[in-house]
């Protein structure tokens, strides 16, 4: 749900701005073979790369609202007219549709709003309805201070084709919308930090419109090898086609003597990049003794210093469930990638009764490197027994890195018995845990956007009296208080907002920063404070002492990408 101010109240339209096109797929030039590590030798990586599965850039302009006085005027002459021609479309400015007052101009003119430069990167392979972050950017050369708690109004993007430049038609990729979030670390006080603002990003704010297609491409034209392979690939991920009428796709379908298009079954859509990466490792040759001999060089490359332990397990786990009787006596191994990756692969294949109690030992060695990624696969709903006692024991545990791996894997299993959630604004969750570990507070600032909160009871300090660096909201009270004040400074009009009262429990706190509704009376429950807000007042008031919890910052990962090599550790080809 968007936040919306008073004249933008009164359109539900909203801006957009496409920038780029698409480029035709052409098919690339024929490439010689790479040079393969040995185990990967037979795979279809060596013969084949993915073509179009790789992640995309794409970007638009558009406007963010809701900056008070931080925004400006200053667009240049192109973008303005592309941005007013598009508005008209959306009818603004019309006496027709009720929007007279409200024109293209009288918006882009407004220092409430910043005309932005919208960048994403589409994730490898992403089906249609996947969502992703973007960056937001302040347009150079403008005065726009700041776009801490703003909003970014609906737009569409298209291929990025660098500097933003305007293409009329262009293909759409994805839309995107949604709250700023802006690094809740920086300190408005310092002037060295003051450019920092002008950039934020939009968590998990834009989705992709359509499937886009994914291609294997040979690297030497062979009509037979094409049909080998996709001959395998149905062999071992199922002959069945899947859609609806002329949209029944098969898994894998040989175009001619160097293409191979390959579509994402459904078994597989919330773990695509996973599928990829498994067609990629999956060895050509399926005969019995071949397998079972390339189980073994498997096996025996994973012992060696400086193995690529992930391909390795891809590999095995390629092969399908034959491998896992020759990788169960390596369940035990006094190795201990050894084991983990073997225990991993026959979890992955079924083999829940020995590989399970295995992956639980790992998610419970504290001492072991292996231990979050084992947290993570017990996340996965194969029926591991204990894996949820083990989880919820693991919430409180003294690392708070486990605690949150165990958070987030009973998540994913639904498993809400230690969880319970609230819905701020439709704006961003906050989750309490259960807990009786000391107090830590986890934010996110990629994907989902959550405050989780570990302990029940977490509650305000007092006496206290917090201010934040730009006098953005104040929190305070004595020490014989029974309720916390509370006020924020209105950035439009730099006057105060009325003071509310807030329990000292710090899930009530959240909820009077972040709401934005009215009583009866017509009076307002909350401060209207964005996600990004909100996070950088908890943050401080830990660091401050005013909460008495360890603030932890979720760590935004890289993008992963499909390259045209081969296979590399932790990569989806």
């Amino acid at each position: 749900m968007l936040r919306k101010t008073p004249w933008t109240s009164l359109v539900a339209l909203c801006l957009s701005a496409v920038c780029g096109c698409e480029r035709p797929l052409s098919k690339p030039t024929v490439q010689a073979p790479p040079k393969l590590p040995i185990e990967l030798e037979g795979t279809v990586a060596e013969h084949a790369y993915m073509f179009g599965g790789g992640s995309m850039d794409a970007q638009a302009y558009g406007i963010v609202v809701r900056l008070g006085n931080n925004g400006s005027s200053e667009v240049p002459p192109r973008i303005r007219a592309h941005l007013i021609e598009y508005l008209r479309k959306q009818n603004l400015g019309s006496a027709r549709h009720g929007t007279e007052e409200i024109s293209p101009a009288r918006i882009l003119n407004d220092k409430d709003t910043a005309v932005v430069l919208v960048e994403g990167t589409i994730p490898p392979g992403a089906p249609a309805g996947t969502r992703f972050d973007v960056v937001v950017t302040a347009l150079p050369q403008t005065q726009t201070r700041s776009l801490d708690g703003g909003v970014l109004m609906p737009i569409e993007l298209s291929m990025a084709l660098g500097g933003g430049s305007l293409v009329q038609g262009a293909k759409v990729l994805a839309r995107a919308s949604g709250p700023v979030f802006v690094n809740p670390f920086l300190d408005p006080t310092k002037p060295a930090e003051s450019a920092k603002f002008r950039t934020g990003r939009i968590l998990n704010g834009a989705v992709v419109t359509e499937d886009r297609p994914i291609r294997l491409i040979l690297r030497q034209p062979d009509y037979g090898r094409c049909s080998l392979i996709e001959r395998r690939i149905r062999e071992r991920f199922g002959e069945v086609e899947h859609g609806l009428g002329p949209a029944r796709k098969k898994i894998a379908n040989a175009i001619g003597a160097d293409t191979l298009e390959v579509s994402i079954p459904p078994q597989w859509q919330d773990d695509y990049l996973h599928f990829l990466q498994l067609i990629l490792h999956l060895p050509l040759d399926p005969t019995h003794g071949a397998a079972d001999a390339k189980a073994r060089q498997v096996a025996e490359a994973l012992q060696l210093p400086g193995a690529r332990h992930e391909d390795l397990a891809l590999i095995w786990e390629a092969m399908g469930r034959q491998v896992v009787p020759l990788i169960q006596p390596l369940y035990t191994s006094k190795n201990a990638a050894v084991a983990f990756y073997a225990a991993r692969t026959g979890l992955r294949l079924g083999d829940v009764a020995l590989a399970g109690p295995v992956m639980i030992r790992f998610a419970a060695s504290a001492n072991s490197r292996h231990q979050l990624a084992a947290i993570e696969e017990l996340g996965k709903p194969r029926k591991v027994i204990q894996a949820l006692q083990t989880l919820r024991t693991l919430i409180d545990d003294p690392n708070e890195l486990v605690r949150i791996a165990a958070y987030e894997s009973l998540v994913r299993l639904g498993d809400m018995t230690t969880v319970q959630r609230m819905d701020i604004e439709g704006e961003f969750q906050v989750d309490i845990v259960r807990s009786s570990r000391g107090y830590v507070i986890y934010a996110t600032q990629t994907g989902q956007p959550k405050v989780v909160l570990f302990g029940q009871n977490m509650v305000a300090r007092k006496p206290m009296f917090y201010n934040a660096p730009d006098d953005l909201v104040t929190i305070n009270a004595r020490e014989n208080s029974e309720k916390l004040m509370v006020f924020r400074k209105i950035q439009r009009t730099g006057q105060y907002s009325d003071t509310l009262q807030s329990d000292f429990a710090v899930r009530k706190l959240i909820e009077t920063l972040g709401r934005l509704d009215q009583d009866d009376a017509g009076r307002m429950r909350g401060l209207g404070l964005s996600y990004g807000q909100i996070v950088g007042t908890l943050q401080r008031m830990c660091k401050e002492g005013d909460i008495p919890a360890k603030f932890v910052l979720q760590t935004a990962p890289e993008m992963e990408k499909l390259y045209t090599g081969f296979a590399t550790t932790g990569r989806p080809d």
